[in-house]
């Protein structure tokens, strides 16, 4: 297995199946897991870490939620059929041709070990939240955070020894109320490294007779928020060199650090790196893309020169599209306390000022990746400027910044949008008049904040969105609900009433993590009120838009609002 690469890819010709895809160093990429097997976790909600290669086989997580066994060249097996409520997920490979993994449902979680042969053994069990089961030399280590917390604000990394076959009692090494740490894992050393923010930011750390050291000290955060399982911003090279990922909520930056301290910029053409690094010897992977391709997988030789770039592990891994999207640039706009920054772009050739659409992205707990971005380029294309805005509240920035937006939900980001509109006119970018607010999910809900107060947009729209925190709080999966409470403030819930532009309404009848029966009945209200509202209601579909004639019909609906707001006689 070794020299191998080894990825979860949606495959378009069966229906967006997700399957287990291998690449071994003849660069020959190809199918593992069968399409009639859809590889995917629900674990938490979010799933993640839904298949892990061990010896000579793949482990997986199905869609129907039970555990499969596949050696490799035959068909899988269904090790562990699913029971009730639980759901499998954070796979991990363990000794003896066994997998770990977490087991949860919504009273507790399990870490578990299973066997080929089907034997499922309980080796840690809490009424809280578990992740990251990792063995090495008989100790185990993982995490652990109170149903009332989110992992990226509160989280606790635990050792328990397992060599007897009963667990003993884990004992806490870093993390707590205040602290947040994530992605053990053992190096070749036989040390334990982990994220933490005790400085404020997610730097990389590394654990030695109970003595805790940092391996790159910055004022920058080198891992995202944990919203799903399998995360790994960092690997270890062969020269004793680590590799991790440095974030500033736009770009992400791959850095080398080796055993002197010494650091070098890896992979300089790519911009944005997923949580997913990859190092076998002297070789490096990542899903990660640039201004103007969009994500796929890069591969990069950790032997080359400092300024070696990444290069695409196959010619379809990042596709780019047949023009030259003219890159973004960063701007600021001031606010009462400060400044926010945001990507713009706009589009190539046309005279200033044109339409402007703001993108609220649909976090809060996200970031404005630099990268090439379909939707941004549909609008860009049709001669809008688009400000892709990190509000307060986003990743990648630190802790403060990220809890900043606690109890302010609907009023830090959406002054904060309405702060990057105004400056963009008042340097004559944006063209007055023509000015609208966009959001999905919890930027939905942004948009539709800022649509209710008074300010620069002319129209706003609102796909997937949340109306109502407090009902959307009582909806949420276990895991997402200490989020959707700390964020909950003043803002409340959406009411017509209160709307003072033209807003446009998309939904899926198939979402089911926001409400379409709540966002319709907004826009029937919208409508009785009369003025130039309009919706959309997707036939099947989901939250995400996923299916490609689904993501165009919404697009299409979203540019022909927006001209015929514009095509409106003027007061």
């Amino acid at each position: 297995m070794a020299g191998s690469l080894w990825w979860l890819q949606s495959d378009p010709d069966h229906g967006g199946v997700r399957r287990v895809m291998c690449s071994e160093r003849s660069g020959i990429a190809f199918a593992v897991t069968p399409s009639d097997f859809s590889v995917g976790s629900e674990l938490h909600a979010y799933g993640g870490g839904s298949f892990a290669v061990v010896e000579d086989a793949v482990w997986f997580v199905g869609d129907d939620g039970s555990l499969f066994r596949q050696p490799l060249g035959c068909t899988p097996d269904r090790i562990v059929p699913v029971c009730g409520s639980e759901q499998y997920g954070d796979l991990a490979p363990g000794p003896d041709g066994r997998v770990f993994a977490v087991r949860g449902d919504s009273a507790a979680d399990e870490i578990v070990a299973v066997s080929p042969a089907g034997s499922v053994q309980a080796l840690v069990r809490s009424s809280e939240f578990l992740s990251c089961p990792r063995l090495a030399e008989g100790t185990l280590a993982y995490l652990e955070w109170k149903r009332d917390q989110m992992p990226w604000d509160s989280c606790r990394l635990l050792l328990a020894d397992i060599r007897s076959g009963l667990p003993g009692p884990g004992r806490v090494v870093a993390g707590g109320r205040s602290e947040s740490v994530g992605q053990p894992s053992w190096g070749p050393d036989g040390l334990l490294y982990f994220m933490s923010d005790r400085t404020g930011w997610w730097n990389l750390y590394r654990l030695r007779d109970d003595t805790v050291t940092t391996i790159l000290p910055t004022d920058a955060d080198c891992a995202p928020a944990p919203w799903e399982a399998g995360y790994q911003s960092y690997g270890f090279a062969a020269d004793g060199a680590l590799v991790l990922t440095v974030l500033d909520g736009f770009s992400t930056k791959l850095m080398a650090v080796d055993p002197a301290g010494i650091r070098r910029r890896l992979g300089p053409n790519l911009t944005s790196v997923k949580p997913y690094i990859a190092v076998d010897d002297g070789r490096l992977a990542v899903i990660g893309s640039t201004p103007s391709s969009a994500p796929g997988l890069w591969s990069l030789d950790l032997t080359a020169q400092a300024d070696a770039l990444a290069v695409p592990v196959s010619p379809e891994s990042a596709s780019a599209p047949p023009w030259t999207p003219t890159p973004p640039s960063i701007d600021t706009a001031q606010v009462t306390d400060g400044h926010v920054r945001f990507l713009l772009h706009r589009p190539a050739g046309a005279a200033a000022p044109v339409p402007l659409l703001v993108r609220a992205h649909p976090g809060p707990t996200d970031d404005v990746p630099l990268r090439l971005d379909w939707t941004t380029q549909f609008f860009v294309s049709h001669g809008f400027a688009v400000a892709e805005v990190l509000y307060r509240g986003s990743t990648g920035r630190g802790r403060a910044f990220r809890q900043v937006l606690h109890g302010h939900w609907g009023e830090y980001d959406v002054e904060d949008c309405a702060a990057v509109a105004e400056h963009l006119r008042s340097t004559d970018v944006a063209l007055p008049g023509a000015m609208f607010i966009t959001g999905a999910s919890a930027g939905g809900y942004t948009a539709l904040q800022a649509a209710s107060r008074p300010g620069p947009f002319a129209g706003a729209t609102a796909t997937s969105a949340i109306i109502d925190p407090a009902r959307w709080e009582l909806s949420v999966p276990d895991f997402q609900r200490p989020h959707a409470a700390v964020l909950r403030g003043t803002a409340c819930a959406v009411t017509p009433e209160r709307i003072r532009c033209p807003v446009l309404v998309i939904h899926s009848t198939a979402d089911t993590i926001t409400s379409a029966k709540e966002a319709m009945q907004l826009a029937q209200d919208l409508a009785a009120l009369g003025g130039d509202h309009d919706s959309l209601l997707l036939d099947d579909g989901d939250h995400y838009l996923s299916a490609p004639a689904a993501r165009e019909q919404a697009l299409r609906a979203e540019l022909d609002f927006y001209r015929r707001l514009m095509s409106r006689p003027r007061a």
